[in-house]
């Protein structure tokens, strides 16, 4: 489910008027001897029980434009008598949110988390959304992704993504190329998610269902302000047989994965290690019209580089993905992590600075490295807030077989960030990224990893 992003914060409520609850000093259970526990300038914030934080949504995203709704956030954090509650963030969290924007987005949702369910190894986690995008990104698949932009209607290649835009847009005698690379996708989305701990909390097995149904529109032959829409790049790759999913479908998969977990606080991770791999395998057993095998393995790693509780938090992350099989194009730029997909590369989520989904392919490898520094932390409202610079660089790219990888031509892009922690479960970060192509202004809800 894609982040809710809050400029301004209208309501928060819970049991403020308690004072800071103390470190818990009751043993781990058995199943969780390994875990570690909650930083101690972590700690001394959390909050205990239930509280609510509430927003209205006034955000920007490059690719969605304006973005307009409100989402809240209800947390259980349970008592600070309880041997969990220096272990984990909380004990529930509900998210609910409506959001549309000006660039012809709009989406509904709601994720629900428990982890250690009843006091118990097991951890659930559900989602459910639907959402419709006007103008999804279809830049091709595989290694001609990374070639200069270019399109039929010009002779030229582009190195600037507002030049290539500002041209994809002109009249040329009654045709346009403007939705050259677009397309309309309508997605109803259903994920329900179980994972369990095992080495005293530190291996999580986890095994999941999505059941998901995508409709797609092509613009190819549409009149835009008087001039008619010329093929799409998407028509083009569907009539030379190089995608399959053009006309949408039932894309039903199983997912499992395992973890291994050493992060010593989910949401913003000070110390720690993060290992994962996981698979979705979609096919007609599941009621998919398609069958094909994602598989992504991954790392995450963080350091403080000053003594708690002051921060500057050292954190990498690597990933390497490779699919096959009849994967429908929409679902390519899209792969599984066990924290929720991902789309690569390109946005947010991977690469800052480029387009969403500007490279996809077979296989795609990206890093990332930031310098989290908390310079200042305050109650304002009774609500504890802490604040965060961070400068970041993104790497990576795409290739058509794993035989073909290689540390050359990756692109690169580098930037830096503001983040806002909010009760400490809530990052809110406002990020700028830097490519060769262009800059974009990111808002979103948590830190990219």
């Amino acid at each position: 489910m894609s982040a809710f992003v809050s400029l301004s914060c209208c309501g928060v409520y819970g049991s403020e008027s308690t004072p800071d609850p103390a470190p818990s000093t009751n043993a781990a259970p058995d199943f969780l001897y390994n875990k570690p526990r909650l930083p101690e300038g972590l700690l001394k914030d959390k909050r205990e029980g239930v509280y609510v934080t509430g927003f209205p949504i006034l955000g920007y995203n490059p690719e969605t434009q304006f973005a307009f709704g409100a989402a809240a956030q209800i947390f259980d954090n349970g008592s600070k008598d309880s041997p969990f509650f220096d272990l984990t963030p909380y004990r529930r969290r509900l998210l609910i949110g409506v959001t549309a924007h000006t660039g012809g987005f709009a989406q509904a949702g709601v994720e629900y988390d428990v982890p250690y369910v009843n006091d118990s190894p097991w951890r659930i986690r559900g989602a459910a959304l639907i959402r419709d995008y006007k103008f999804e990104n279809y830049f091709g698949r595989g290694e001609r992704t990374l070639e200069p932009l270019s399109f039929p209607g010009s002779p030229e290649t582009f190195s600037s993504y507002e030049d290539y835009y500002d041209a994809l847009k002109r009249n040329q005698d009654g045709k346009t190329w403007e939705r050259y690379d677009d397309y309309h996708r309508t997605e109803a989305l259903g994920v329900v998610t179980v994972e369990r701990d095992y080495l005293g909390g530190l291996l999580r097995p986890q095994a999941g269902l999505q059941i998901s149904h995508v409709r797609v529109q092509d613009y190819t032959g549409d009149t835009i302000d008087g001039a008619v829409m010329q093929e799409t790049r998407l028509h083009e790759d569907y009539l030379a047989g190089r995608i399959v999913g053009f006309d949408g479908g039932w894309d039903n998969a199983l997912k499992i994965g395992v973890t291994y977990d050493t992060r010593d606080f989910e949401p913003d991770p000070s110390a720690g290690v993060m290992l994962q791999v996981v698979g979705r395998f979609s096919g007609t057993w599941l009621g998919s019209e398609f069958d094909y095998q994602q598989f992504t393995f991954s790392a995450r790693e963080f350091f403080n580089l000053l003594p708690q509780p002051k921060r500057l938090i050292l954190a990498f992350r690597e990933v390497y993905a490779i699919q096959s099989g009849d994967v429908p194009f929409y679902a390519a730029a899209r792969l599984p992590f066990t924290d929720g997909d991902k789309l690569v590369l390109g946005g947010y989520n991977s690469l800052r600075g480029y387009k969403l989904s500007r490279f996809a392919g077979p296989v795609a490898t990206w890093a990332n490295a930031e310098l989290r520094w908390s310079f200042a932390e305050t109650r304002f409202l009774k609500q504890h807030l802490r604040f965060m610079v961070a400068p970041f660089f993104d790497t990576g790219r795409v290739f058509d077989s794993v035989k073909d990888t290689t540390m050359e031509k990756w692109k690169v892009a580098g930037g830096a960030g503001f983040r806002l922690a909010w009760n400490l479960s809530t990052v809110v970060s406002f990020d700028y990224g830097v490519s060769s192509e262009s800059g974009f202004f990111y808002m979103e809800l948590g830190h990219q990893f």
